[in-house]
């Protein structure tokens, strides 16, 4: 079977830029939109743009931890280094707000901490792959996400604050990025089941076809599509008991959240290489999270 001309030419590296570049916007737009909120009708609404295209960096970042718990040799040692730099962060945060006097920081202003969200789908997918009865524990970093999930609607629908689980403890995307990042992980197994029939009768092992392009364009293919899939039930979701002017159980405030599906463009163009790698590049990676967060929320209190 000759090499299929395919566009899948974006590598793991170049999809990490683009989400930190994405992030960085959502962030931005962030500490515009509380700034001007009812102030600058013009400004807000830039800002909302930048959230809405923001919201793609999220499904691109549970693509890459799916990628890194698939390859990876040492999946564990990639799960703790999520875990460390979850801890870490919630760690400053809480000395922050509670033991420096003075602090004009509280736990409710704060959203959840995205390692916390890569951390729980690094664990899930571990267990996972994990062999007999150390499967089912995956039960268990699906109920915290399934807690913090009913935790956040609860608040939404009530217009409470649940303080003994705060914001930045939390995996923001609960439940919704958790099965995002399921289902870019199944995308290759699955492939793999689509593909046997086509190769049935060429010669062509499974091992070799699946460092084609052709295979991972299926690959990709599966995973938008169960993106999508999610996505959807989730929008359903946001319309029970809906009113005219109020979604109780929209926690993900899906009217802006929707705009991730634009990430299907690059994740469709995803090429399954893993791209430029070095030592400096991954402590930079770790790093972007909280430093970008620091720099901005400093530029935003002046």
């Amino acid at each position: 079977m000759p090499e299929q001309k395919t566009p899948q030419i974006l590598s793991g590296f170049v999809i990490k830029l683009l989400a930190f570049g994405l992030m960085l916007l959502d962030h931005i737009g962030f500490f515009l939109m509380n700034r001007y909120f009812g102030v600058n009708p013009g400004l807000y609404q830039m800002a909302y743009v930048f959230r809405c295209i923001g919201r793609c960096a999220m499904p691109l970042f549970a693509l890459l931890c799916a990628e890194a718990i698939h390859f990876s040799k040492n999946g564990w040692k990639y799960f703790f280094r999520l875990l460390a730099m979850h801890i870490g962060i919630s760690l400053v945060l809480t000395i922050y707000i509670y033991a420096i006097p003075g602090s004009n920081l509280t736990a409710d202003q704060l959203s959840g901490n995205a390692f916390a969200d890569l951390s729980l789908l690094a664990l899930t997918l571990l267990l996972f792959k994990s062999k007999g009865w150390k499967k089912t524990l995956a039960i268990l970093p699906i109920a915290l996400a399934a807690l913090a999930y009913g935790v956040q609607v609860y608040e939404y629908a009530n217009s409470v604050t649940i303080h003994w689980f705060p914001n930045y403890l939390r995996p923001a995307y609960s439940l919704l990025g958790l099965l995002i990042g399921v289902g870019f992980f199944y995308a290759r197994p699955l492939g793999e089941l689509v593909s046997k029939p086509f190769i049935k009768n060429t010669g062509i092992t499974m091992e070799a076809y699946k460092e084609s392009k052709g295979y991972q364009k299926i690959v990709n293919i599966i995973g938008v599509s169960l993106f999508f899939l999610v996505l959807v039930i989730f929008w359903g979701i946001s319309y029970i008991g809906y009113t005219y002017d109020f979604r109780p159980y929209d926690n993900y405030l899906m009217q802006m959240q929707s705009y991730c599906l634009l990430a299907i463009i690059p994740i469709y163009f995803y090429s399954g290489a893993r791209g430029y790698d070095s030592k400096p590049f991954r402590i930079f990676s770790y790093l972007f999270y909280p430093v970008h967060l620091a720099i901005l929320f400093l530029i935003f209190s002046i």
